[in-house]
């Protein structure tokens, strides 16, 4: 009898959290698009979409992503120091990057990016340049909004500018 109860109770939780992931495709859009709104706005301008400032090793408020590595994640030079393109295309590129130093680091994943962004951590485990912000205090969620956002740059029809470059 009570296997019979904990299977049914058990049945009857994932029937709701199935209904409730699949929801309308309205809710089910509604929802993608305020966690992307939250990382793209992560990535513009450093707060949630809460105004929430994110804190950094820098100590910078109101400044994103978007002030090194632009608008389209390709990235270019800041005070004379590489930025490197931050596309999925580049990040993710299967011959990994070689830095003009000749240090060679393999394609990220997802939790290499999340290593990145957080720690400065780079795909082959070397510490990224000290100007690399580390951006400490982003949730565990604001991090998944932030990567999915990042995961739509460079979606242009015409396809990532250049290269893979060097995060």
């Amino acid at each position: 009898m009570k296997l019979q109860r904990v299977l049914t109770t058990s049945a009857c939780l994932l029937i709701v959290l199935w209904l409730d992931s699949e929801g309308s495709p309205e809710t089910s859009r509604s929802w993608r698009m305020s966690h992307l709104e939250n990382g793209q706005r992560i990535y513009m301008s450093g707060v949630t979409a809460q105004g929430r400032a994110i804190q950094n090793s820098h100590g910078m408020e109101g400044v994103g992503c978007v002030m090194c590595h632009g608008p389209g994640g390709r990235g270019g030079t800041m005070h004379g120091i590489p930025v490197p393109n931050i596309t999925m295309r580049a990040l993710t590129d299967p011959r990994g990057y070689e830095h003009p130093t000749g240090r060679r680091r393999p394609p990220y994943t997802e939790e290499s990016i999340k290593a990145a962004i957080v720690a400065g951590i780079d795909s082959g485990g070397n510490s990224l340049h000290p100007e690399m912000p580390r951006w400490t205090g982003l949730s565990a969620s604001d991090l998944e909004d932030l990567l999915g956002f990042l995961k739509t740059l460079g979606m242009e029809p015409h396809g990532c500018q250049g290269g893979s470059q060097g995060l």
